[in-house]
């Protein structure tokens, strides 16, 4: 799924507060019959009226759109639109080789950025240990619930 800077902005900055699948196709650049499909999985549930919620929406993709992208085509409005814990940061870790290069690899499989594929993979160690970080990080349980 690929969407337009254009697309980005006005998701994360003209939300309405819902979608039809078609409106929701347009806005994440996907075909009407991919929201459907994504609809019959689970991976996006729509409202009892057959609607896509915008917080629905944009959950949904940003599991495929690299979030440098959506940052980058937020530009200066990237303060509105997205909790400033939600932002990228830079961090210098050392890792084993062997991590490294199976982070690599995954991400040339997936498409996605190495940044991406440890992102993804640390969101589950960030929720196994949300209720103490919730108590430890002012903001922190807002920003996990965003959106």
């Amino acid at each position: 799924m690929t969407a337009s800077p254009t697309q980005i902005r006005d998701l994360f900055l003209n939300p309405r507060t819902t979608y039809s699948p078609a409106e929701a196709a347009e806005a994440v650049g996907m075909a009407v019959e991919e929201v459907w499909g994504a609809n019959a999985v689970g991976e996006l549930e729509p409202d009892e009226n057959g609607d896509v919620p915008w917080g629905e929406l944009v959950s949904f993709a940003m599991d495929f759109w690299d979030q440098a992208e959506v940052e980058a085509a937020l530009g200066d409005d990237l303060a509105d639109a997205l909790p400033e814990l939600l932002q990228l940061a830079d961090l210098n870790v050392r890792i084993p080789r062997v991590e490294i290069a199976a982070l690599e690899r995954i991400a040339v499989r997936d498409g996605r950025s190495v940044d991406a594929v440890l992102a993804r993979e640390l969101r589950d160690l960030v929720s196994a240990e949300s209720s103490w970080l919730g108590r430890e990080i002012p903001g922190f349980a807002q920003a996990l619930n965003w959106p």
